[in-house]
C-alpha cells in the first residue's frame, strides 16, 4: 500500500496538499517572463512546491527545468560544480542532441565531461579541482542557458548561501549574467528572509527589484485536517480529526514535520484500527527514540554554554531577549555575554535560526524534532 505522505521525492498530483494559489501564482508569474524570489522557513514545502510548479502541463510542456540546493556549498567554485552538475543530469535523459550542446559551450570542462570511450555512456567527471576559472565556467553555463533549444527555468534553493562566499562581487556577477538573458528565468529560493529579501529589496543591492516575491506560509489547519483524512479515507483507514489536529499543533503546522509523523502513523499502526491522538504521541516518541543517538552526537560538540544556551531556546519555543537580565535569570545562564557568544556559535553550526519581529530577532531550533527531544530529556 503507497503512503500518502511523502517526505522524499517528488510528490504525485494526488498526494500533495493544497498549495493551489501558490502554484497558479508561480505559473503565471513565470509565464509572463518574471523571476520569483520564494522565501519560507526550512522544511515548509517550498522544494515541493517548486517540483509541483515544474510538473503543470505549462512549463513541463515548454521548458527544460532545473533544481539545485546550494545550501552545502562555501564557494563559487562549489555553486559553479552544482548548476552544472544539475544541468548535465537533466540533460542526460533528454538525448545525445540536447546534451551534446551543453558539452560543446562548455570548454573549460571539456576534458570532465562528454562519453566513456569503452561504453559510449555519458560521464559526469568534474570535481572541484577541475574548475580553475569559476566565473568563466559560470558565462559558460548562462551562455548555454540562454542557448539552450527550449526556455529554461533554474530553481536555486537556499540562495543565500551566496552571501557567505569569499569571493568578492558574487552577487553583481551573477546579476550581470542574469539581466541579459531571454531564454532563462530564475526561481530563487531559501529559508533566511531577512538575508533574501535585503538582497532583492534593498536599492544597494544588485539584485534590487529583480524578481517577484512571494512567502511560503503553512497550510491553513482545517485544509490540511481534510486532506489527512481523505489520504487515510482513500487507503480504506481511518483517522480522527483530533489527530491530525494534534501532529498539526505540535509542529505548528511546519509541513515536513507534521507529515513525517503522519508518514510513520500510516506506516507502523494496525490497519484496522483508527489513528488517534495516542497514536500521535506514540509515533512521535518512535521518531525521537529513532533519532536520539543523533541528536546526542550534536549536543556532545557543543560547550556546556553552548548546550544551556540550546536548551533554553527549546524550552522558548521562540526565543526573543535572549541577551537580557530575564532570560539569563530564567534558565540560570552564565551571562549575557557568554549567551551572545553562543548564539553566534549555533547560528554558524546551523543549529539554531532566527526570524525578526519588529526590531527582535526571535530564536528558535532549526530541526523541531530536535527541539522536541531536548524538551523531553532535559
Amino acid at each position: 500500500m503507497e503512503n500518502p505522505f511523502y517526505i522524499t521525492g517528488i510528490v504525485p498530483e494526488s498526494f500533495f496538499c493544497d498549495r493551489k494559489k501558490e502554484t497558479d501564482w508561480m505559473v503565471r508569474t513565470l509565464e509572463n517572463r518574471a523571476h520569483v524570489l520564494l522565501t519560507s522557513p526550512r522544511r515548509m514545502g517550498k522544494t515541493q512546491l517548486i517540483r509541483h510548479v515544474f510538473e503543470q502541463p505549462s512549463i513541463k510542456d515548454n521548458c527544460y527545468t532545473f533544481y539545485t540546493d546550494i545550501y552545502p556549498t562555501t564557494s563559487l567554485h562549489e555553486f559553479v560544480l552544482f548548476l552544472s552538475k544539475e544541468i548535465y543530469s537533466v540533460l542526460v535523459p533528454k538525448g545525445k542532441a540536447a546534451l551534446d550542446t551543453f558539452l560543446a559551450a562548455l570548454h573549460s570542462l571539456a576534458g570532465s565531461l562528454g562519453y566513456d570511450p569503452f561504453t559510449n555512456s555519458p560521464k559526469f567527471d568534474i570535481k572541484l579541482g577541475d574548475i580553475h576559472s569559476p566565473e568563466l565556467t559560470l558565462e559558460e553555463i548562462f551562455g548555454y542557458l540562454e542557448h539552450a533549444g527550449k526556455p529554461c527555468i533554474f530553481a536555486i534553493d537556499e540562495f543565500q548561501q551566496i552571501a557567505y562566499y569569499p569571493e568578492k562581487n558574487v552577487e553583481a556577477t551573477l546579476r550581470a549574467h542574469i539581466q541579459k538573458m531571454n531564454n532563462c528565468l530564475f526561481i530563487f529560493a531559501g529559508s533566511n528572509r531577512h538575508i533574501l529579501e535585503n538582497m532583492f529589496n534593498s536599492a544597494a543591492k544588485p539584485f534590487y527589484n529583480s524578481a517577484e516575491q512571494t512567502y511560503l506560509d503553512r497550510i491553513p489547519k482545517d485544509i490540511y485536517t481534510q486532506f489527512a483524512r481523505d489520504q487515510f479515507a482513500g487507503a480504506g483507514r481511518s483517522i480522527t480529526s483530533g489527530a491530525v489536529s494534534l501532529a498539526y499543533d505540535l509542529f505548528e503546522g511546519h509541513t515536513y514535520y507534521v507529515h513525517n509523523v503522519l508518514h510513520n502513523a500510516f506506516a507502523y499502526i494496525d490497519l484496522d484500527r483508527e489513528v488517534d491522538e495516542a497514536d500521535i504521541h506514540n509515533t512521535l516518541s518512535d521518531i525521537l527514540e529513532e533519532k536520539g543517538h543523533a541528536f546526542s552526537s550534536v549536543m556532545n560538540q557543543l560547550n556546556y554554554q553552548q548546550k544551556e544556551t540550546l536548551i533554553a531556546i527549546a524550552k522558548e519555543g521562540k526565543a526573543g531577549g535572549v541577551t537580557s537580565v530575564s532570560f539569563v535569570k530564567k534558565y540560570a545562564l552564565k551571562s549575557p555575554s557568554s549567551v551572545q557568544y553562543s548564539i553566534s556559535t549555533l547560528l554558524e553550526k546551523q543549529i539554531i535560526t532566527y526570524e525578526n519581529s519588529g526590531r527582535t530577532k526571535l530564536y528558535s531550533v532549526s530541526d523541531r524534532f530536535l527541539e522536541k527531544w531536548i524538551n523531553r530529556l532535559y
